[in-house]
């Protein structure tokens, strides 16, 4: 039995904000394994980005467990998770302003190295920072120019080479796409994929694009207002979706065939997302469901296996 790399039980991050808790992350859990890649969806403002930053623990969390390699996470101090956090990085959303635009490209990249001491002398690093970009198709002569100098899709390059740098086990990618052109998104997430099989990654794909996350992904979760509504491997989470909302999710992917597209049926949601702060009892969604009923109103659903490795937080399936 392959064991999972990282284990999320119960994740719950909460904000104090002026009159109560908003609680982004409301208790989600799942598994990723090895050099697997795990996509998260869901619509602005649902917590994607605030799982993915308690889970590499850049915010403390509220509650829950994450284990990797058989270690809570949340339970080491800070010089134990220094040695963790080697395994942990990130690629953040925006190439513009996760870069320093008074550091050169080599010292962006090298930053990790220099934080975990992991050369011997300058050379090394150098040899190291030239390697990191050319793995992400930039080359030496880029190394010592500024952010400023380079385009959106070139900056989520040098992104993702200092991501690289400390030949990390697990990478959150928090939609490193969504800020760029539609002609360079490709490039990346092809970029993203060949580094994955040449280096053994494992990566946990936040994004918007349900087309994208298809192709990358190989088990999808569904996240409304912090928490998890259906969980199941990619293509029979988009074959066979069960929760209203995934199916309403589904349904707003264009199809490129103008026949079928004209056939199908789109499904609107009625109504608006409902605050996070101090939310109602019951399930999150079930102000805009077409399904409800007086249960939903009253208990929050069970994430539940309804068949194998296919999990559904609804109380109509």
């Amino acid at each position: 039995m392959i064991q999972p790399l990282i284990s999320a039980r119960n994740i719950k991050k909460y904000f104090d904000v002026g009159g109560g808790k908003l609680k982004a992350v409301d208790g989600i859990s799942f598994d990723i394994y090895p050099k697997e890649t795990f996509g998260l969806v869901g619509e602005s403002g649902c917590g994607k980005t605030t799982a993915g930053r308690t889970i590499v623990r850049l915010y403390e969390p509220s509650d829950g467990e994450l284990i990797f390699n058989g270690i809570d996470i949340y339970k080491l101090n800070r010089k134990e998770m220094q040695e963790v956090r080697r395994n942990f990085q990130m690629i953040f959303q925006d190439p513009y302003a996760s870069l320093n635009p008074r550091m050169t490209v080599e010292d962006i990249v090298a930053e990790p190295l220099d934080i975990h001491q992991a050369y011997k002398n300058k050379k090394e690093r150098s040899d190291r920072v030239i390697e990191l970009l050319e793995l992400v198709g930039l080359n030496n002569e880029h190394a010592m120019r500024f952010p400023h100098e380079f385009s959106g899709g070139q900056r989520q390059r040098i992104g993702i080479a200092r991501a690289l740098a400390l030949n990390p086990k697990f990478i959150v990618c928090d939609e490193p796409i969504s800020a760029l052109d539609v002609s360079i998104q490709a490039q990346v997430v092809n970029i993203l994929k060949s580094l994955q099989d040449k280096l053994g990654l494992t990566y946990m794909f936040i994004a918007h694009d349900l087309s994208m996350v298809r192709y990358i992904s190989d088990k999808v979760g569904v996240m409304y207002l912090g928490h998890l509504m259906e969980l199941a491997k990619s293509e029979e989470l988009y074959a066979n979706p069960i929760h209203p909302y995934t199916k309403a999710l589904l349904s707003a992917i264009p199809i490129p065939d103008p026949g079928i597209q004209r056939k199908r049926k789109r499904i609107m949601l009625e109504g608006d997302v409902p605050s996070p702060i101090n939310p109602k009892e019951g399930c999150r969604f079930a102000d805009r469901c077409s399904c409800v009923t007086e249960i939903c109103r009253k208990e929050t659903p069970e994430f539940r296996e309804i068949k194998e490795t296919h999990f559904v937080a609804c109380h109509n399936v």
